[in-house]
């Protein structure tokens, strides 16, 4: 149920792969019945298969592929592999420790990868075998450089002086390492260095984004060469050459390989012509073209609807053209327009992005065939600002302005406004993002000691956690707050949402996904260290949910405590597969740790496909567990 304002105490204020690929079943147009389908939000990434070693080079047997791969973090340089298919694992011997080389070869690449690395690894991703992304154990590094994790590796020259032969190194902006042995998520957009047509370089090897963890780490960093360690046989500069991946300095695990390869631009536009309106204010939707008289036709070959527009508000615009397809297969298009706009690709209607609104965009998916077809855009403003852009995704082509002009700056940078802890813990009462979903009843805890949660008053649910700076409240009052988010400073962990308690009759029931009608939120306290308690009123008892810092400062410990009838159960953990890796730690699908530190005593369960870490609670036993990621 929605907690009341009332129990709400100091409430300070109240306020997204990354590339996914929804199902689109009719390919030669995104209309069916005259009803729009859905559209992804970009195209999908090649998916390298990770069922055989097929898609490698490799000179040695330390490479495998596995089913699954785990580490004990307490452990340097520890890895276990199981059987099966979905993991590439790097098992380094004396005898076996070579690199691998993907079959493929690149020039642009984006490149979208996990990986896992076991306590004082060390390997690294080369692109274009010449420019090295390290990987490295550097969980809980204070000064980065050129050789942690997610750094752009040093260039090397024997010839120098010592201390000065490594140079061009580039440390990460931030250090978003996860612990050793959980897996970490990298993103990375690489331009390859560009040559004339007599095989002179006139453009740097770039890479465009490193983004790891959800961390952006490096942005638009140029490299003069190949960095060391690269491919030593020929470190010349080329077009296209493999991804390398280090294999002779430690263990180290990958997983969701998927890339996209790009080229040259694969449409262009021509022959194009407009009709201009001028309408009667107001108008909220595109106009019946039909019935007005044309003010001025002409032709342009750029749609600048400010530019030929007579006036500022009420008016109008038919463009018609011609798309040049160089390259057939799947185009994701998207109009953005202030106010309204349709797009057409032969008579069909691709996008419709009509009526009164703010520059909005939206998206359309087409099949389109090598050669020329007709496109049509309607256009319409009310009043205030002008604009109209079509961008681009296809096959072998990131995503560009095909046409229009953005109304407003592109460039333009928000000015952060930051809220770290001083003396004592800070409270802010906000929404927040939790996957794809904003949720509003939410409160962020800023620890001074560095360690901070986000947790749902509604659900009685922890959210997130993160280490270092707390928050970043600029989408709460940004051009006045339209978002209302906090956001976390730092690099942030979702957990699985876990209700604080439920009632489970039978082994078998399944767990709460709400607040049900037996559970009732009652607002939090403060306890003596300024820290909130939250509490939960059930029929027949009472619980209490607090959070903090764990004792070494690595790690959020929470503590539950029940007063009144037995039979409740907590939920602290839920994912495909909990594994409990040494005497203190269970890992949960990889992606965090947690550590029982309490009298009470949890027990794995399964349902379905799911495994559940579940805390019976009783009075007088003490729940208590620190997350540790």
């Amino acid at each position: 149920m929605q907690l009341p304002d009332k129990l709400l105490i100091k409430s300070l204020t109240l306020l997204i792969y990354s590339a996914c690929w929804l199902s689109c079943t009719q390919k030669s147009s995104p209309v069916e019945n005259n009803s729009l389908l859905v559209s992804p939000s970009s195209l999908p990434f090649t998916i390298l298969p990770l069922t055989g070693l097929e898609a490698f080079t490799a000179s040695a047997d330390n490479w495998q592929i596995a089913g699954r791969v785990t580490s004990d973090f307490t452990k340097t340089l520890d890895i276990s592999v199981e059987k099966g298919i979905g993991v590439l694992a790097n098992v380094t011997t004396h005898e076996n420790s070579s690199n691998i080389y993907s079959n493929f070869e690149h020039g642009d690449i984006e490149l979208d990868i996990e990986f896992m690395m076991p306590k004082g690894s060390n390997s690294g991703i080369f692109f274009q075998s010449r420019y090295e992304i390290q990987l490295l154990d550097s969980w809980g590094v204070q000064n980065l450089t050129s050789q942690d994790c997610g750094s752009i590796y040093e260039r090397w020259d024997d010839q120098k002086s010592e201390g000065s032969k490594g140079y061009e190194g580039h440390a990460p902006d931030k250090n978003a390492s996860k612990a050793p042995g959980l897996w970490q998520h990298l993103h990375i957009k690489f331009k390859a260095p560009k040559f004339d047509a007599e095989g002179i370089k006139i453009t740097n090897a770039r890479f465009e984004e490193v983004t790891y963890n959800g961390v952006l780490i490096h942005k638009n960093v140029e490299l003069s060469g190949p960095t060391r360690g690269g491919e030593t046989a020929n470190p010349i500069e080329i077009s296209t050459a493999p991804l390398m991946i280090q294999g002779d300095h430690g263990p180290v695990a990958f997983r969701n390989f998927k890339y996209k390869l790009y080229g040259a631009d694969t449409l262009t536009t021509t022959n194009i012509t407009y009709d201009y309106y001028e309408v009667e204010t107001p108008i909220s939707a595109l106009p019946n073209f039909d019935s007005f008289i044309i003010n001025e036709t002409g032709t342009t070959d750029v749609i600048d609807v400010n530019k030929l527009s007579k006036r500022r508000d009420g008016v109008a615009f038919v463009f018609n053209g011609t798309l040049k397809v160089i390259r057939e297969g799947d185009y994701l298009f998207d109009l953005a327009s202030d106010d309204g706009s349709m797009l057409f690709i032969d008579n069909d209607l691709i996008i419709d992005n009509n009526g009164k609104h703010d520059f909005e965009s939206k998206k359309g998916l087409i099949t389109l065939s090598k050669g020329f077809h007709q496109f049509k855009i309607d256009y319409f403003n009310y009043t205030w600002g002008k604009g109209l852009a079509l961008k681009y995704e296809g096959p072998q082509q990131e995503l560009r302005t095909l046409q229009g002009l953005f109304p407003y700056p592109t460039n333009y940078e928000k000015k952060s406004l930051l809220v770290d802890p001083l003396e004592s813990p800070e409270m802010i009462r906000s929404f927040a993002q939790y996957g794809t979903e904003k949720r509003t009843h939410v409160i962020s805890v800023g620890d001074p000691k560095g360690v901070h949660f986000s947790y749902d008053l509604h659900n009685g649910s922890l959210l997130k956690v993160w280490k270092g700076g707390f928050a970043d409240v600029t989408e709460m009052w940004e051009d006045r707050g339209t978002e209302q988010l906090l956001v976390p400073q730092e690099m942030s962990l979702e957990v699985d949402e876990n209700i604080i308690a439920g009632l489970l009759p039978e082994s078998s029931s399944p767990y709460p996904q709400t607040l049900d009608d037996q559970m009732v939120a009652k607002g939090y306290e403060m306890n003596i260290e300024k820290k909130p308690v939250f509490i939960f009123q059930a029929k027949d008892a009472l619980i209490k949910d607090s959070y903090g810092p764990n004792n070494t400062g690595d790690g959020l410990t929470r503590t539950i405590q029940i007063t009144g009838k037995k039979g409740y159960f907590s939920r602290a953990a839920s994912g495909l597969h909990i594994q409990k890796v040494n005497n203190d730690y269970y890992v949960i699908d990889g992606k965090y740790y947690l550590r029982n530190l309490g009298s009470a005593v949890p027990f794995i369960r399964e349902i379905g496909d799911i495994q559940e870490l579940i805390y019976p609670l009783e009075e007088r036993q003490k729940v208590q567990y620190s997350l540790l990621w």
